[in-house]
Order: structure tokens, then C-alpha cells, then sequence
């Protein structure tokens, strides 16, 4: 009889990688914004006086108005923004009122949101300096802007408003050279705005040490029974958005096809999903028209929002091509759907781009397929959570 082999009983080490289960705060939604409000800051009479005192002096002419914003905690790490923190720094956000239960249209589908009002605050210092950099007077002017966000921010959630950086301008110039001094002037006041919908929640994962101990203590037999558990409903339309599966950028040119709308120049220049995301992305296309026997028909186009339903990487002439398709309007105020194709290959680079009435889905200009004959497309690879694969232990 051959021998009998009997499994070995591998041996893990203590801190091996195991399911665990965490507690962790899970964000539903996050939002930035810029919001931009304008103030009138008015010289009271002394401080006229003072500054018609400097203007007779030459030596301390040309006065300059500079205005100072409180400083910000940086975003990182996270716990410099608790608002606990800040409230003593001169700004501050909050929520007014109660959110409010909406239906809004997302990706070409209605969802469930909330409507909340935020309101922001901050206490900016306008000074007026001679040449020297002297203070010739000083005030202080309360700033704020009331806006509505549309959010994830189901029942069970906490929302978090953060400023992170607030900057000013004077709008009407901030150079004084003569008598008389102008009584009043204005200011803009720009919120940068960083806002998330957080819950704590159990999580489980991959982790190290901390083994859940069994639930084998018997309680006391009860008339009530303990409520489920149960985490607020999350909105995948929503947020967290599909991450891109690749990212084109460049700027190019070449002559429109054969059988193109307009024969003439087209170029485009764009950077679809930078950092693998669609937010902040940007596309502009230009046709030259080089047969103007029919009158000049230049086109002007700007990308004003993308389709993240029809964005597709493909493999193409040992390249990668990527389509999207989105809306945007031209420099005479046409509102146009788009279609877009661009093809990096080492072959030659490509791009087709189609213009679309919203109306009535007719193609108001077609490209055809562009050779590249001026610049370069690129179009990468992006590594999403479907490209990972996790070995068993």
C-alpha cells in the first residue's frame, strides 16, 4: 500500500490579514463649490479725512484699498477642520432651516434628494496703505452668502460644512491717486466650499490584530424586543460617481473627412475624466471653413456637461479609443448635444465629433473621422475597482 498523505496544517502568523469589522464614518455625499458675493464698503467721514490727509502728501502717494480674508485650516488633515475649531477665526457656515425631501432628474433618471440651505460667513479687514505700506485707516466688513445644495442626506446622516479658503478682490480698482477720495467701493468675496453627508458605520474588511469576540452571554429572557440595525439608505445614483476607464487629454488638429458636413479645419482640445473622474472635465472644438463660396460658417463649441452612461473605452488599431457623448453650446448661444470619438493609436491619432439639435436629434455637423495632422492625443488606461483581484488566503 502506498503512503497515506494527511493534509499539513499551515500555519498563519498572528498578525495575518483577516475579515474584520470596523466602525468607520462613511461619507454619502461630498460637494465643493465657489460662491462669489459683492459688497459695498462704504468710508465713514474720519476715515475720509485720514485718507485725504495722506493723498495731500506726496511722499505717501498712490494709496492702495487691499483687503484681508481669514485664514483657512488646510483640508488635510481632516481633524484642522472641525468647526469647533474655527469659530473664533472670523467664518464660519451652518445650516439654516430644515432640509427638504426633493425628486430630482440624475443621469436621465428621477431620484430621491434633499434640499438644504447652507449660509457663509466671514469678517474681512478692508485697509487703505501709503506707498511706504503705512495703515492710513482700517475697517472691518461682514460678508455672506446664502446657497442651496441638493444632496444625499438621508435621515441618520450628519452633514459637515467646511470653508476651505476665502479670497477678495476689489472689483472698481484699488489704487487711489487724487482728490477726491470716492465715498464708497466695491468688494467681491469668493467662499471655496467643501460639504459632506457623513454617517458612522460597521464595515467589514481586510485588517490586521482585533478578533470579534462571540455573542455566547445569555441575556435575561425581555417583553421588548431591540429595534434592527439599519444604516441609512445610501444613493449610488448619486454619489459615490462610476470612476472613468480612461482618461484622453490633448490638443489636435486635422482636415474634416471626405464625406463631412462642411469641408475646412477641425480641431478639438480636451481632457475627458482627468485623474480618472469626469468632474472637471473639458472639451472645446473649432471648425475653420476653408470653402467660403457658400459664406463663412466657422463653429465655436464648448463641452457644458458629460454623459457618464455612455463613456467607453475600447481597444482600437492597437490603440485605445474613448467615446462620450454630453452637451454644450457655441459662441452664438446654440445649445448642442455631442457625440465624441478619439482614438490614440500608434498608428495615427483620430477624432470624430458630431453635433446634434436637442430638439429634434438631427446632426447639425458631422467631422467624419479626423486624421491627426497637427498635435496629439493621448488616451489611457485608468485601474477602477473591477480591475483588482483579491488571491484568497
Amino acid at each position: 500500500m502506498g503512503n497515506i498523505h494527511k493534509p499539513r496544517k499551515v500555519m498563519k502568523a498572528a498578525n495575518s490579514l483577516q475579515e474584520e469589522c470596523i466602525r468607520v464614518p462613511k461619507v454619502y455625499d461630498w460637494v465643493t463649490d465657489q460662491l462669489t458675493v459683492s459688497k459695498t464698503v462704504r468710508f465713514d467721514r474720519h476715515q475720509l479725512e485720514a485718507i485725504e490727509e495722506a493723498m495731500s502728501d506726496p511722499n505717501r502717494r498712490p494709496l492702495r484699498i487691499i483687503c484681508k480674508t481669514p485664514k483657512t485650516p488646510p483640508l488635510f488633515p481632516l481633524n484642522q477642520s472641525d468647526p469647533r475649531l474655527i469659530e473664533e477665526r472670523g467664518f464660519f457656515c451652518e445650516q439654516v432651516g430644515e432640509k427638504q425631501n426633493v425628486t430630482v432628474p440624475v443621469a436621465g433618471e428621477f431620484t430621491e434628494a434633499q434640499l438644504v440651505d447652507l449660509l457663509f460667513n466671514a469678517e474681512v479687514k478692508i485697509k487703505v496703505i501709503d506707498r511706504h505700506g503705512d495703515v492710513v485707516t482700517e475697517t472691518k466688513v461682514d460678508v455672506a452668502a446664502m446657497e442651496s445644495f441638493v444632496l444625499c442626506f438621508p435621515d441618520g446622516t450628519d452633514l459637515l460644512c467646511r470653508v476651505s479658503k476665502i479670497f477678495c478682490r476689489i472689483s472698481t480698482g484699488s489704487l487711489l491717486l487724487n482728490n477726491p477720495c470716492p465715498e464708497s467701493f466695491k468688494v467681491e468675496v469668493t467662499f471655496c466650499v467643501d460639504v459632506q453627508v457623513e454617517a458612522e458605520v460597521k464595515l467589514e474588511v481586510l485588517a490586521k490584530f482585533c478578533s470579534p469576540r462571540e455573542n455566547n452571554i445569555v441575556a435575561p429572557e425581555i417583553i421588548n424586543q431591540c429595534p434592527p440595525i439599519e444604516f441609512p439608505a445610501q444613493c449610488p445614483s448619486i454619489f459615490p460617481q462610476k470612476n472613468c476607464d480612461c482618461e484622453a487629454m490633448g490638443e489636435a488638429s486635422g482636415p474634416t473627412a471626405k464625406h463631412a458636413t462642411e469641408q475646412g479645419e477641425a480641431g478639438i482640445n480636451l481632457h475627458i475624466c482627468p485623474n480618472c473622474s469626469l468632474t472637471d472635465s473639458e472639451f472645446e472644438f473649432t471648425f475653420d471653413d476653408r470653402e467660403t463660396s457658400d459664406g463663412l460658417k466657422n463653429i465655436n463649441f464648448t463641452a457644458t456637461s458629460f454623459d457618464p452612461e455612455t463613456l467607453e473605452c475600447q481597444p482600437c488599431e492597437d490603440g485605445l479609443k474613448l467615446i462620450i457623448s454630453g452637451e454644450g453650446v457655441t459662441s452664438d448661444g446654440r445649445q448642442l448635444d455631442f457625440n465624441l470619438a478619439v482614438l490614440d493609436s500608434p498608428n495615427g491619432d483620430k477624432f470624430h465629433v458630431q453635433l446634434i439639435n436637442e430638439r429634434n436629434g438631427k446632426i447639425v455637423f458631422d467631422t467624419g473621422v479626423v486624421d491627426v495632422t497637427e498635435g496629439e492625443l493621448t488616451v489611457e488606461d485608468c485601474v477602477t475597482f473591477q480591475d483588482l483581484k483579491f488571491k484568497a488566503l
